[in-house]
């Protein structure tokens, strides 16, 4: 079966909607979502909303966390956590008892979902995994794969039983190999930081251990202007450049 793989739409739904129409004309219908579908960006009960209405399996990021525990708050840097303060002010009932009702983890297709780094963790990035800690969070998995999301970066490690490996993701498509397990990042739909404004996601065949990067154009313009007209700090903006 082939799934989509997303994370970190930060309430752009302008990207969502590319990606959304981008998976369908694949052939995609089963999605799954590694968290932070709110903050930094203009429409985040919309972003809830259109992953509520198309039934994405879908966990907590570190933006959910700090929703439903406000003190994770002190978590963020100043800017993020005004930004995500404003996000909160922006959320229905609805989309907060939905934010309050997600997992730090899902499983399935032999696949582990998480936001940060395995087996739960929200708040830990992959980068400051060094390859002990990857090679015993590896090691001790159920599952094979793990998909994570929270750095906007893509980015492939791979553990073929003797030493960790590590590299960047870019548009294209491998073929996984069966002796190896893997923690895969799948970028940002909505706030890349890889030096392009492309929306990112992955294709994944769980049949054939295909892994296809998916970089999808949006009307970065149209995010922009929203992020001003709702008095998000500028940064945000001038990071999807």
């Amino acid at each position: 079966m082939k799934l989509a793989v997303i994370s970190d739409i930060h309430g752009n739904a302008a990207a969502f909607r590319e990606v959304l129409k981008d998976a369908e004309k694949a052939g995609i219908s089963n999605i799954y979502c590694l968290g932070d579908s709110i903050g930094y960006g203009p429409e985040p009960d919309e972003a809830i909303r259109m992953v509520r209405e198309r039934s994405i399996l879908s966990i907590q990021g570190n933006h959910e966390l700090a929703v439903n525990q406000p003190g994770y708050l002190d978590w963020f840097n100043p800017i993020a956590r005004i930004s995500l303060e404003k996000t909160i002010t922006m959320l229905s009932g609805q989309s907060l008892d939905y934010i309050a009702a997600l997992p730090f983890f899902l499983t399935g297709n032999n696949c582990r979902f998480v936001h940060g780094f395995p087996p739960d963790s929200p708040t830990t990035y992959l980068f400051e995994a060094d390859p002990e800690q990857v090679d015993a969070a590896m090691t001790k998995a159920e599952e094979p794969i793990c998909f994570v999301g929270h750095t906007h970066e893509l980015m492939i490690v791979s553990h073929d039983g003797r030493e960790v490996s590590r590299r960047p993701l870019k548009r294209e498509t491998i073929m996984l190999d069966t002796g190896c397990r893997y923690i895969i990042n799948v970028g940002s739909v909505g706030q890349p930081r890889d030096g392009t404004n492309h929306a990112k996601y992955v294709i994944f065949d769980d049949q054939a251990l295909e892994l296809e990067v998916r970089f999808v154009e949006y009307n970065v313009t149209e995010t922009i202007d929203k992020i001003y007209a709702a008095g998000l700090p500028e940064q945000h903006a001038w990071r999807l450049f």
